[in-house]
């Protein structure tokens, strides 16, 4: 019986069609069927493994047989590897709201008033800070039965619960210390002429106020008094500021004493009057005529000096150039 001429040519065509079959097919792509051939003789998308755009991790994996013909091994025929299965991936949860540092500012008219509102004001435009404030003008440590300092920051901390207090005060501390209300029948009056007996009991009074401020887990960042322009008041405030340095020092590294008088002095130790601020062009008057509180120019002048010292404490960077 003659064969038929067609199986002389089937040798020639079969490789011929597994050539087509492992060419026409990458690996590490879904084959893309063209839009002018049916649907059934292109690969069914389910088959294809999803992108990463897809939000999953796609695994290279041989192609699947096509109906050109077989995937030949070195044996012969064998069947196909089991498809790779695509393992999903959760996508990534959204960063949590950082809480920001809380600050409490507390002190006389100079936290009562410019300086205290500005540096407040620089403080919240932080992102990472909230800041609050409370001031009395007049106010310090040596008249309590004027303004019970102790018991207003209590009620301070426990409304606002800050992790780092910062206090300016003093400048109306040079005079006679008296007792608290609840201690005034028990409690004696210190004179400021007996030098002595004066800063010892300041310094108890700084050393208990500051152990309220401390508590457990909290920093006081005391900002030491600027020169004033009165002689008198500061050779009183030479005294004042020991003290409270002192204080301070004895909290270790909760707290820490900034000596403002580089900040409002020359170079040769003399009151600064002017200073350029915010950016303007001339110098500004920076001193009130009293040359004890501070101009407005002179408070924002004066804020932005201290703020580093603030963002230092709190371990957090200074806004970009820009920021408000």
């Amino acid at each position: 019986m003659a064969r038929h001429p067609m199986n002389r040519t089937r040798p020639w065509f079969r490789p011929l069609a597994l050539g087509f079959a492992l060419g026409g097919c990458r690996a590490d792509a879904a084959p893309v069927p063209d839009t002018e051939t049916p649907t059934s003789a292109a690969t069914p998308a389910a088959d294809a493994a999803p992108t990463p755009e897809e939000g999953t991790l796609a695994k290279t994996a041989d192609p699947k047989p096509t109906e050109a013909g077989p995937i030949v091994g070195q044996g012969g025929a064998a069947d196909p590897p089991e498809p790779a299965i695509a393992e999903p991936v959760a996508p990534p949860e959204p960063e949590a709201r950082k809480t920001p540092h809380k600050v409490l500012i507390l002190g006389d008219s100079l936290a009562a008033t410019g300086f205290g509102a500005l540096l407040e004001r620089k403080l919240d435009a932080h992102a990472d800070v909230e800041c609050f404030r409370k001031g009395k003008s007049a106010s310090g440590l040596a008249r309590p039965d004027f303004f019970d300092w102790p018991a207003e920051a209590k009620r301070q901390l426990d409304l606002r619960k800050p992790e780092l207090v910062i206090v300016i005060m003093g400048g109306n501390d040079g005079q006679d210390l008296t007792p608290a209300k609840a201690q005034s029948k028990k409690g004696k009056r210190v004179s400021w002429a007996d030098p002595e007996a004066w800063k010892a009991d300041y310094r108890v009074r700084m050393d208990d106020f500051l152990a309220a401020l401390a508590g457990d887990d909290r920093k006081v960042l005391w900002l030491g008094l600027p020169t004033m322009g009165m002689k008198s008041l500061e050779t009183k405030l030479e005294t004042i500021r020991q003290v409270q340095q002192d204080a301070v020092a004895a909290l270790g590294d909760r707290g820490r004493y900034v000596d403002t008088a580089p900040f409002v002095t020359t170079d040769d130790g003399a009151l600064l009057t002017e200073a350029k601020v915010a950016g303007s062009k001339k110098a500004q008057p920076i001193r009130a005529e009293d040359r004890i509180h501070f101009t407005m120019s002179g408070s924002e002048y004066f804020a932005d000096k201290v703020l580093p010292e603030v963002l230092s404490v709190l371990g957090v960077e200074a806004a970009p150039s820009g920021a408000p």
